[in-house]
């Protein structure tokens, strides 16, 4: 789980990168907050103070972020084809549509095939600040493929079987069916604690509050942006 949670940070980074291109600008009002392309808007982001009390960003930190979200997605919204391709750059020897789309639909929270300024930034807050639950919460929804609010084995299978496509031949060890299956039984041998074939989140919760490695990995998100 430790090197998943690992996995997890730097998907935090590369969003960080995609949409933060913008970080060294000097911003000297909320003016430019507000200036997504008439032409082609879609969508128009809550207001600074709005941003500031869900999240824990400063209205500094918000503005910085969402000059790289409009730099990238001058419609105010990203689909899941332009996020899988800004997402895809990051890895060119490997596969990594499949792993990008589990990330994009942990972000799309009302299903509807865009992710707004609003629900990106928001996720990252819970990524990069929020308390260990939240973070917990986040990393479950993830392994929720179908919003069940259980995590069965075929869930954990494809997840692993996307970071693989992704890493390509980065992956380390090389995996197969075999390493694959192992490695979810591992898996559901320590998070399934009443044993019923499925990981429900205050299962999820408990065995990664009780483990050393989990909790010291979570802590690699915590970050100034």
């Amino acid at each position: 789980m430790g090197s998943v949670l690992v996995l997890l940070h730097a998907t935090f980074v590369r969003l960080r990168q995609i949409f933060h291109r913008a970080r060294k600008e000097i911003i000297s009002d909320d003016g430019d907050y507000d200036e997504f392309d008439v032409q082609v808007v879609h969508y128009k982001p809550s207001n600074l103070d709005e941003l500031c009390l869900v999240t824990k960003f400063s209205r500094e930190e918000i503005k910085l972020i969402y000059r790289g979200f409009k730099q990238e997605c001058p419609a105010g919204v990203v689909d899941e084809e332009r996020f899988k391709e800004l997402y895809s750059q990051f890895y060119p020897l490997g596969d990594a549509g499949t792993y990008a789309g589990y990330i994009f639909a942990t972000f799309d929270q009302d299903e509807d095939g865009h992710v707004t300024f609003d629900q990106f930034i928001t996720g990252m807050s819970v990524l990069s600040r929020g308390t260990m639950p939240q973070k917990l919460r986040w990393v479950f929804n993830l392994y929720d493929l179908n919003g069940s609010g259980r995590i069965s084995k075929s869930n954990l299978r494809d997840i692993i079987l996307s970071v693989n496509q992704m890493l390509g031949s980065h992956a380390k060890p090389p995996t197969d069916d075999l390493s694959t299956k192992e490695h979810v039984e591992r898996m559901f041998q320590k998070f399934d604690l009443d044993k019923n074939g499925e990981i429900s989140f205050s299962e999820f919760l408990l065995a990664c509050e009780s483990d050393a490695e989990i909790c010291r990995s979570m802590g690699i998100f915590n970050t100034v942006l």
